[in-house]
């Protein structure tokens, strides 16, 4: 989101910004989110979201706002209303003029639940599987290996009389 502003050409404006944000549903009105002085500092208000803010001076005239990291409670109406603060000519004093207000950008935040979802999903699918097929196969070669049917079949009689004889 970025507001551009014309006004005076010459390099003694600058611009005090301030960004407001109005939710949806529920709403107490705007909120201030964000702003920079005509020194240049920024200052972010504090929020019960975890996305972060930043201001950009893009050009001279001309300022951004990014939302990092949106979530659900980002959506709504964002506009900002800029001062400008010129040197006058006469005192050689910073003066703040008549504020300019942007138009309202709305914001929405849609979330791809499938996509995020869709890796851990595949990736416990197929741990599961293998982790299945291991113990289905290791368990018939234990089986195999070490519970054989050993009972003893005595020896025939014939045997035994064959072995008498020697």
């Amino acid at each position: 989101m970025s507001d551009l502003f014309l006004s005076w050409s010459s390099d003694d404006v600058a611009y005090e910004v301030r960004w407001f944000f109005t939710r949806l549903r529920g709403g107490e009105g705007a909120v201030p989110v964000a702003a920079i002085d005509c020194s240049g500092i920024v200052r972010r208000e504090t929020r019960n979201s975890t996305s972060e803010m930043s201001i950009e001076r893009t050009d001279t005239h001309s300022y951004e706002l990014s939302i990092h990291g949106t979530q659900d409670s980002d959506s709504g109406e964002y506009h900002c209303v800029a001062t400008p603060c010129y040197v006058s000519p006469s005192t050689k004093a910073w003066t703040k003029a008549e504020e300019l207000t942007s138009s309202r950008i709305f914001l929405t935040v849609k979330f791809a639940v499938w996509d995020s979802l869709k890796m851990p999903l595949l990736y416990g699918a197929v741990a599961a599987l293998g982790v299945g097929l291991f113990s289905l196969i290791f368990g018939l070669i234990c089986a195999h290996c070490c519970c054989r049917n050993t009972s003893h079949t005595p020896l025939s009689r014939n045997k035994l009389l064959h072995l008498e004889m020697d």
